[in-house]
């Protein structure tokens, strides 16, 4: 069963006092706190879920991943919003060993293919992408570069077509061409045993913004993008021998919106309402690394400064007025929902498999 949201007392306070009550330990059925530096394991939650833990398959060998994998990130803005990259670096706690990126702000992979890397125009010229070199670190200049470097063997690739792409069959029977003809020859070239992580993106929080009126409700534009998702995973499969497999961020966000609505409007940026907010990239890191390694992040943050450290080198965090400080990130209880909401629906994602 999926996570409950946290009302008016937290899941670690509820549990604490029936603990008290049943005379056990609270770090039974807590997940690990980063503050006492321990990994998780299967036996740190008394759950169902994580009794089921070995039988998911991560897309990595524990053993080759114990050194750290390498990660390519292909895609727009709902990456490059709080840094997606080097938060799940920091999330996975030495898990990834190397990232890198070609990203451009409101673009599909078919346009990113074509006109590469667009970051330090959208954002990534800042104190945290400085280099001591003096140059700023954007990412990689273009797609081919990025896939055919002789220096990095990518692991896993993840994708992020723009959000409205896999909704629609034009736009998406051409990235299906793109994907085929472009993509998938430099991936296989860089490493024939990679993974793809197509994200599944989220149906934005204000219905029909951004041209989508044609899309429906929520619940229908969120599924028009699994379906789309599910046909590049299908191509793949049909026309190579690449493995892939989806990252269900927006089937997480589809579940805080049906559970607490007042914590899914949190998860957009307030301004524009369909980038993720910091608490909507905190719940799209869980989810990749949940798709990627087969499990939960390996410690979780439990104190305030923890959360802010999984972001203490972002890039870019998501764009706020001179004078009105809106960026907030989540707190304790949130992440705690999060972390868990992200680990039932990978679950629930594996058994449909």
């Amino acid at each position: 069963m999926l996570a409950s949201a946290p009302r008016c007392l937290s899941l670690s306070v509820i549990l604490r006092l029936l603990v008290i009550l049943l005379g056990g330990t609270v770090d039974a059925f807590l997940p690990p706190r980063s503050s006492s530096s321990r990994v998780m394991k299967s036996s740190s939650l008394n759950t169902q879920d994580v009794n089921n833990a070995g039988k998911e398959s991560p897309i990595i060998d524990p053993y080759d991943y114990q050194n750290g994998i390498n990660v390519a990130f292909l895609g727009n803005s709902i990456l490059y919003f709080n840094d997606t990259p080097r938060f799940l670096f920091n999330l996975s706690n030495k898990k990834i060993r190397h990232q890198n990126s070609c990203l451009r702000g409101g673009t599909t992979l078919t346009e990113l293919y074509t006109l590469g890397n667009g970051m330090k125009r959208h954002g990534f010229a800042t104190d945290n992408a400085l280099m001591k070199s003096g140059d700023y670190d954007v990412g990689s200049p273009t797609v081919q570069e990025l896939l055919q470097s002789n220096n990095d063997k990518w692991d896993v690739v993840v994708m992020n077509e723009h959000t409205q792409g896999p909704a629609r069959q034009s736009t998406r029977a051409e990235f299906q061409s793109t994907l085929l003809e472009q993509y998938a020859p430099l991936i296989s070239t860089n490493n024939p045993t990679a993974t793809v992580i197509f994200v599944e993106t989220a149906a934005y929080r204000l219905q029909g913004i951004n041209n989508s009126q044609d899309l429906g409700t929520t619940e229908q534009f969120q599924q028009s993008i699994r379906e789309g998702i599910q046909s590049y995973i299908q191509v793949l499969h049909d026309n190579t021998s690449i493995s892939a497999r989806m990252a269900p961020v927006g089937t997480a966000f589809l579940h805080v919106h049906n559970d607490n609505h007042e914590l899914w409007e949190k998860l957009f940026d307030p301004w524009d309402n369909f980038h993720p907010s910091p608490t909507g990239t905190f719940l799209q890191g869980c989810v990749l690394h949940c798709t990627m390694f087969g499990a939960p992040p390996p410690t979780f943050p439990g104190i305030k400064e923890e959360i802010a450290a999984l972001w203490k080198d972002a890039r870019m965090m998501h764009p706020k007025k001179k004078g009105d400080d809106r960026v907030s990130l989540p707190n304790v209880s949130e992440v705690e929902y999060l972390w868990k909401v992200a680990w039932d629906v990978c679950q629930l994602e594996k058994s449909k498999l």
